[in-house]
């Protein structure tokens, strides 16, 4: 059984994002909004943290909550928050975004086809 729990718990780790997806609620009430965001780490230090931001009340972000092992607590308290300012009145939008942009692709254009030579009085073939 004990074996069946790591396995599990490697499993978890193996899965989990790390530093590609960021949470995010956007909460409003009148001209108010707030923020609050899971935040993915590969740093080593934490699984992840849940991040709150008074955006337009000139307060510093505040790290509510960190996980060591476990990005469902996160991901748990993050949702429960976000519940509770739905309760008292805010209206809250969840959107995933990248937290570190993927570069752009290279536009590829396609190669020229090799031109062939017509042997004299022939008309070449039409594709």
């Amino acid at each position: 059984m004990n074996y069946i729990i790591r396995l599990i718990a490697i499993a978890a780790v193996v899965v989990a994002p790390t530093g590609a997806l960021a949470n995010t609620w956007s909460c409003t009430h009148d001209d108010l909004i707030r923020t609050v965001e899971i935040e993915y780490s590969d740093s080593g230090e934490t699984a992840c943290n849940v991040n709150y931001t008074k955006e337009t009340e000139g307060v510093e972000m505040q790290t509510l909550w960190s996980a060591e092992n476990q990005v469902a607590y996160c991901e748990e308290k993050a949702e429960g928050f976000v519940a509770k300012l739905g309760s008292w009145g805010w209206d809250c939008t969840k959107s995933e975004t990248e937290a570190e942009p993927e570069p752009e692709a290279a536009e590829v254009t396609p190669e020229a086809e090799p031109a062939t030579e017509t042997p004299a009085g022939e008309t070449p073939a039409q594709p």
